[in-house]
């Protein structure tokens, strides 16, 4: 579930953010040990801020921190929590005095957070830094600043036996330190994709007012601040497949949309191709025709040749996909598989077009309805009459990527009515089981609604019971969704029949259950309203006896 994971006891910080996980692995390693201070201390910034413009006076009049090179306040402060993991802060350095606002004259201090708990969630496995202003001898948290919140007042007593007192702010922040979903630089708008390094020997593809020089690896955009923390983002088109003018319309219709990147990581659709072709792949005058123009009138291209190899070689990945999802399985639904086209028909459906974008790379679009789905976050509820022994199997068509707890074959528990769940391995509670992985292909269903940004939380109270989840599940849903709604203006929802769901995952449950729901919703953004057939859904089933509940929904990449 793609939700903030609130850490146990003495946790200054949940752990927030936007496509990692923590590998299972950390259910059997050992507590790491604290860091020695040689090893602490290397953890300073080594970014040099008057090569960077970070100390420029733009800088200072922007940020109010006329920043300065590390100075260490505090060493590495642990706990281990009473479910075994081991959290650090720190150490913690100086990296700049307050010119001015309300904090003037005070020092801002950066300082790592860790923890071997494993978790999920979008970012969760990127680096964390805290940052505080320390007043005299006190600390004041900057919740704004810092990757993440939480109860930070169980720290009181560590700080403390540094000599130091703790107390919070979280309406102040330093603009600098703020992890913004987007960047925008003039017109072009860029989305934030992790909080990890890649160094800075980089080309500086342009200066931002508040991040300075961002920094340009050919994919990738990346910002390095004074506390050697860092963003990278994405370049985002400002168009869609729906905003082109086309000069002609496909003479097969697309119905899932176009994905612009490639990206496997956890929490994320896979689409295995790379977002941009190299020029001795093609080259635009050679190979390309006009296809149509986007809303600022530059061109999209679409490949001359039906038999180029672009489009052979993803034919040949669409054939296996379908024919992986035609594989038996006593499991799926019998019958079920996703309609294969032929290569007349997939050239027709104009499967690729491309862009040059503004950096100048040659990007390619794909067709959704060609490509495997990606099935995020399904959670699995588990409900027996009395405390039983569950083996559980999640069987999408190609691999689960992340699952809690690991998945091993299979899960096995030990449920209880409540719907807790004890780990038969790890003897670890659960409340339930999670997983995400790669599926069989499956064109996007074409009834469904169009919801306005602003209404979709409404929508998901009224729809999600309607459907068979009660109030927590239907809570949990909406914690683990609504994150993924913010981004349009409009968006298009719908879910998956019973059937369907079935041949993208069976789902296997021994002992066999007496009832089970199973709700999955597939989506995508719109820039503008459109019609939209609303569906017809069965009753759910009947909660009776042994129940499970499942509840998920599928990433296309937008």
């Amino acid at each position: 579930m793609k939700q903030t994971r609130w850490l146990s006891i003495g946790l200054l910080v949940a752990i927030v953010g936007s496509a990692c996980k923590r590998q299972e692995a950390h259910d059997e390693a050992a507590p790491p040990p604290s860091l020695p201070a040689q090893a602490a201390t290397s953890t300073a910034t080594n970014v040099d801020t008057v090569a960077s413009g970070w100390d420029s006076p733009e800088a200072v009049r922007v940020s109010g921190v006329r920043y300065s090179p590390a100075a260490r306040v505090f060493g590495v402060l642990g706990d281990t929590s009473p479910d075994g993991y081991f959290d650090s802060i720190g150490p913690g350095f100086k990296i700049g005095t307050f010119v001015d606002g309300r904090y003037r004259g005070a020092d801002l201090v950066s300082a790592r957070f860790r923890t071997s708990d494993p978790c999920k969630g979008e970012g969760c496995d990127d680096p964390m830094y805290l940052r505080f202003v320390r007043v005299g001898g006190e600390l004041v948290f900057l919740h704004r600043n810092s990757d993440g919140n939480g109860i930070w007042q169980h720290w009181t007593g560590a700080f403390a036996a540094a000599g130091l007192s703790l107390a919070s702010d979280s309406l102040f922040a330093v603009q600098a330190f703020l992890s913004p979903g987007t960047m925008a630089h003039g017109a072009e708008t860029f989305r934030r994709v992790s909080r990890r390094c890649s160094g800075d020997a980089l080309k500086v593809a342009f200066r931002h007012s508040v991040f300075h020089e961002v920094r340009f690896d050919g994919q990738l955009f990346h910002v390095t601040r004074p506390d050697g923390s860092c963003l990278e983002f994405e370049y985002v088109p400002y168009f869609s497949e729906k905003e082109i003018v086309w000069n002609s319309p496909p003479k097969e219709p697309n119905t899932s949309g176009y994905s612009w990147k490639t990206d496997a990581t956890y929490g994320r659709p896979e689409v295995r191709y790379d977002p941009f072709v190299a020029a001795v792949v093609v080259q635009i005058d050679r190979d390309t025709k006009v296809a149509g123009r986007t809303p600022r009138g530059e061109p999209v291209y679409e490949l001359k040749d039906p038999n180029h190899s672009l489009l052979r070689e993803f034919y040949k990945d669409y054939e296996a996909d379908v024919a992986k999802a035609g594989e038996p399985d006593e499991n799926a639904a019998p019958g079920l598989r996703p309609p294969a086209r032929s290569y007349e028909q997939f050239v027709a459906a104009r499967p690729i077009f491309l862009w040059r974008d503004p950096f100048g790379r040659l990007m390619r679009f794909t067709s959704n309805d060609f490509l495997p789905v990606y099935m995020a976050e399904p959670v699995i509820y588990l409900y027996p009459t009395a405390a039983l022994r569950v083996h559980v199997e999640a069987k999408p068509r190609y691999a689960i990527n992340a699952s809690i707890p690991r998945y091993r074959s299979g899960w096995d528990v030990s449920a209880q009515p409540s719907g807790e769940l004890t780990g038969v391995i790890d003897r670890k509670t659960y409340s339930y089981l999670f997983w995400e992985g790669l599926s069989s292909v499956s064109p996007m269903r074409q009834e469904g609604f169009v919801i306005p940004q602003a209404e979709v939380a409404r929508f998901f109270e009224r729809m999600l019971p309607r459907l068979g989840l009660n109030e927590r599940e239907s809570k949990d849903f909406r914690e683990a969704w609504l994150p993924r709604f913010q981004d349009a203006p409009y968006y298009f929802i719908t879910f998956l029949p019973r059937e369907t769901i079935d041949r993208l995952a069976p789902l296997v449950v021994t002992p066999k259950p007496d009832a089970v729901i199973r709700v999955l919703m597939d989506f995508r953004p719109l820039r503008a309203r459109e019609p939209a057939k609303a569906p017809a859904f069965p009753k759910p089933p009947e909660r009776r006896g042994f129940t499970v509940v499942e509840w998920g929904g599928i990433l296309r990449n937008y």
